[in-house]
Order: C-alpha cells, then structure tokens, then sequence
C-alpha cells in the first residue's frame, strides 16, 4: 500500500473516529462530527482515499444512527 500522508486534521479526526465517533450526514449532505462541522474537501479526502466507511451500508448514510466509522486502513494509516 502507497503511504498516505495526512494533516493533523486529518489524523485527529480519525482518531476520534478510532474512538468511536461517527460522522454524520444531515439532510443538506453536510458531513459534522459531533456538533463539529467538516469540511467538504477533508470529508472526500477521506472517503475517496477509502479511510473511513459507512457503518450500516445497507442503510443511506443519511439515515439517523448511520454514518461514516474508520476502516480498516484508516486503522492502518494511524497505526503507519
């Protein structure tokens, strides 16, 4: 796996993730983890670069109680 190199936002949102918060999706498809916004651009950065995952992917992550959780190579990135 090519190292991927992260910003400090990066990294201590996924170790909140890593802690067991969850990103969540409101209606407008702004991305807020707790009552903490994210911004778009770190919020696809993440996604594209597949750190994160949604929880429930049988369920739109949308829908309350579902959102995005770190996977496993976010695991590994912050481990790396």
């Amino acid at each position: 796996m090519r190292d991927i190199k992260i910003t400090k936002l990066q990294r201590d949102i996924l170790e909140s993730l890593r802690d067991g918060a969850m990103i969540t999706i409101d209606r407008f498809n702004m991305a807020f983890l707790g009552d903490r916004p994210i911004q778009p651009q770190t919020r696809y950065f993440l996604t594209d670069k597949r750190l994160v995952t949604r929880k429930d992917k049988t369920r739109t992550v949308e829908t309350k109680g579902n959102g995005f959780i770190i996977s496993p190579k976010g695991l590994a990135v912050l481990a790396g």
